[in-house]
């Protein structure tokens, strides 16, 4: 949440079919029971407070809406550092403490809100009511979420970014000196040239490989030829263009209009210069309708789909069963023949050829024998009812199975060391040869290196246009704080999975001064930006502070703290069970000794005397 205090990413809504939402609608699509097998966590503790489920499910879809507002997708759980259960906490944290304060919104502020997303603005950047309306009646509603809902978001997040300028502003102090100085280091120029050591000039020189070498190099790095877990699932697809129509009698119902009368008013509705082909060339009003009766055709019929693969489904999640021969039985019984994917590692994400989210990855590697279904998975065409079918463990290759990359892998090494060998050599050498009059272009390709002369750049910049034989960021690294002219050591070495890898030797051959024009233009913009980073760094310790108070607990974190404790408890209870097992065995020779009779005719030890 914090991350978006200063910057939100706009983005442009484009051509207005219901195609550009379909994962939006699809998510929130009441069609298969939602929170399955999850509704505890929908239940926690704030302040020592009970918080209910739908307290917590609002908040969870608040945050949800809101980042699709301001991005135009929908989150990934883990991706981007996404964690649904923590975002709908941190509002439920923050949404009391602004109620606490006594800060109220009017419908007025939520309105002005909402109308200044871009998500409802025209072509023109003026917001549209027809859009704001479309919006509601063909994501809101058949989702099940109403226009009250969107507007009581708006509320909340209103009276959190008050809550925030509240908490940050009295803290955030930015100096007119420091701004300056600031943008002045953002904007200097800088003048480098790059000598590179392609690494395709060595590998040819690798030749004449031992076998007794590839099996040392293999053996020294086993773990990085190690095949990795698979899954293998079953999965019975259902295709969209199986559901037409399906779809078309779905919409009907839901829409009161035929497509065509539907794409009639969408096109009458909005800007024609909206909708435009794959060059940017307005659409004739014929085929910007059918582009938009398209969009409806995939989208319903993609929901038609989930409907008939969430019947089939829910069966599970309704009498709890979630087994691999519950799930082929199933299918038997309604005469759906299941496929068998080929296994695939969580590196590989989805099986191949198969149209599966983004946001399959995580849920399959959550699967095993006794909690082998999933809710339907939504691709782009196809909706998919899957079961865990088994999983291959790791294991380590013999060297005959993989002797021909080690071969491969041997000679990229080789030619990598020599290649950055030769970078090394010439970023010694080359000081003197400027020293003595020599251009570094010279000097570069007197060593038979490329030459590359970088385009000028400013210090805040993320690239340059053109093609770099190292990554930006190791370039602007060899650079920084330098003096020019300077060559930069050491150097940026080859990387055997980059494609065109290369070693590169950097020289800053000019570093100048910041352009006081284009400082002065941009100064008010960089200081607001400087007191937005100074607010969000006061407020996030405030933050901070009131998320320990608040000591939010849901009943996930609850049973995955008493699941940790008994795990300690068990650690512990082990832990003492073999202490006194080997405080028993070091005991047990004693006693044997001293207890049983000494056959021997040698004499006994005796005690030392104390007399």
């Amino acid at each position: 949440m914090f991350s978006t205090l200063r910057h939100h990413k706009t983005w442009l809504w484009g051509i207005l079919t219901i195609v550009v939402i379909i994962s939006f609608v699809v998510f929130f699509s009441p069609d298969v029971k939602r929170n399955q097998g999850t509704s505890a966590a929908t239940v926690g503790y704030m302040d020592g407070k009970p918080v209910a489920s739908d307290q917590f499910s609002t908040a969870y879809f608040e945050a949800d809406l809101l980042y699709f507002l301001n991005s135009g997708q929908r989150p990934q759980e883990g991706r981007g550092g996404w964690d649904s259960e923590n975002e709908a906490k941190q509002r439920l944290i923050l949404a009391d403490r602004a109620a606490k304060a006594g800060i109220r919104v009017s419908s007025e502020a939520a309105t002005v809100w909402l109308q200044s997303l871009p998500i409802f603005k025209d072509k023109g950047g003026n917001y549209s009511p027809a859009l704001y309306e479309r919006f509601v009646a063909n994501v809101l509603n058949p989702a099940g979420y109403s226009k009250y809902m969107l507007e009581e978001l708006a509320k909340s997040e209103m009276a959190i970014k008050e809550l925030i300028a509240s908490v940050g502003l009295p803290g955030a102090m930015v100096s007119p000196r420091y701004a300056k100085a600031s943008l002045q280091a953002e904007k200097e120029i800088y003048l480098v040239e790059l000598a590179t050591f392609p690494l395709s000039s060595f590998l040819a020189a690798v030749e004449n490989v031992e076998e007794p070498e590839l099996q040392q190099y293999y053996t020294n790095r086993m773990a990085s030829y190690r095949v990795p877990e698979k899954v293998q699932l079953h999965y019975i697809e259902f295709p969209a263009t199986n559901y037409f129509d399906a779809g078309q009698a779905l919409f009907a119902q839901r829409e009161k209009l035929s497509v065509a009368e539907f794409a009639d008013k969408v096109y009458g509705d909005n800007d024609p210069d909206l909708y435009v082909d794959e060059n940017g060339n307005t659409l004739s009003e014929e085929a910007a309708k059918e582009k938009i009766i398209t969009g409806i055709q995939k989208e319903y019929s993609l929901r038609a789909a989930r409907a008939a693969a969430a019947e089939f489904v829910n069966t599970y999640f309704a009498a709890q069963k979630f087994s691999e021969r519950d799930y082929l039985d199933a299918a038997e019984a309604k005469a759906l023949t299941p496929k068998l994917s080929e296994p695939f590692s969580q590196s590989e994400g989805k099986p191949e050829g198969l149209d599966f989210p983004a946001s399959f990855t995580q849920a399959v590697w959550s699967l095993s024998a006794t909690n082998a279904v999933l809710p339907p998975v939504v691709g782009q065409t196809n909706v998919y009812a899957v079961c865990f079918a088994g999983k291959t463990e790791s294991r380590t290759p013999d060297y005959s199975e993989v002797a021909e990359k080690v071969l491969e892998d041997y000679k990229k090494a080789e030619a990598v060391r020599e290649c950055n060998a030769a970078a090394r050599t010439f970023a010694t050498s080359v000081t003197n040869q400027l020293v003595a009059g020599k251009s570094f272009e010279e000097a570069a390709l007197e060593a038979k290196a490329l030459f590359v002369a970088v385009p000028e750049f400013t210090a805040d910049a993320t690239g340059v246009d053109m093609e770099l034989p190292a990554q930006w960021w190791q370039i602007k690294n060899a650079v920084s704080f330098k003096t020019a002219p300077t060559v930069c050591s050491p150097i940026i070495p080859a990387s055997p999975l980059a494609t065109n890898a290369a070693a590169a030797v950097v020289y800053l051959k000019e570093r100048k001064p910041a352009d006081s024009a284009l400082v002065e233009a941009e100064l008010e913009k960089h200081t607001r930006g400087l007191l937005a980073d100074s607010l969000q760094s006061v407020f996030t310790e405030w933050y901070m502070l009131e998320h320990d108070k608040a000591n939010f607990e849901t009943a996930t974190d609850i049973a995955k703290r008493k699941q940790e404790a008994q795990e300690r408890a068990a650690r512990m209870a082990e832990a003492e069970a073999a202490a006194q097992t080997q405080s028993a065995n070091d005991w047990a020779p004693v006693a044997e000794t001293t207890s049983a009779p000494v056959a021997s005719t040698a004499n006994p030890p005796t005690e030392p005397s104390t007399d």
